[in-house]
């Protein structure tokens, strides 16, 4: 008996769910949503964009930090766990790749917050939450949401655009352009 409550325990040890990975898994965090808590989970979960200095630990300017907090709630993101939920499983490469491939290479936390809103709910987060509380030029500023897939329709339909000259998808200003299609479509 003592010899099958031995291998039980051992056994129990092995499987303790420890991975065989070299990547620790990230705690799924939870409590209420912080600018504090925002910015130690996202250094805790995407590190190597940290160090890459692609994702800036920063909200901007002041103030913007309790804007976007309360874009979250409006979203249904009132706790860590959703705001955790909301960062696709492959960001850390996918999303990062297409920030440091675009105009601006990199993003604050409050961008990258945005971004995942839109990403999540594109109509629901600018006809929800957004209250043109900041201004966008075009899809060009959305190098993230533009590899999920995120239609830049509707935000030409919401009047997104227009924070620095308009929609630029409006007449085509790449035509005969190597810069190719910035719309997207």
């Amino acid at each position: 008996m003592r010899t099958l409550v031995l291998i039980l325990a051992l056994a129990l040890v092995a499987c303790s769910g420890k991975s065989s990975s070299t990547t620790p898994k990230l705690a799924v965090p939870h409590g209420p949503v912080t600018a504090d808590a925002l910015t130690a989970y996202f250094s805790a979960a995407l590190p190597k964009a940290v160090a890459d200095k692609v994702l800036i630990l920063d909200f901007g300017s002041g103030g913007v930090a309790d804007e976007v907090i309360k874009e979250l709630a409006i979203m249904g993101a009132d706790d860590m766990s959703e705001v955790a939920a909301m960062v696709p499983s492959d960001f850390a490469t996918k999303g990062f790749d297409a920030i440091k491939a675009s105009e601006g290479p990199t993003t604050t936390v409050a961008g990258l917050l945005r971004d995942l809103m839109i990403m999540k709910d594109t109509r629901g987060y600018f006809t929800k939450a957004w209250n043109n509380a900041w201004v966008t030029s075009g899809p060009q500023d959305f190098p993230a949401p533009a590899v999920y897939g995120v239609d830049f329709g509707i935000l030409r339909e919401l009047g997104v655009f227009g924070g620095g000259g308009g929609d630029p998808c409006s007449d085509d200003p790449c035509a005969g352009d190597p810069c190719g299609d910035p719309c997207g479509d």
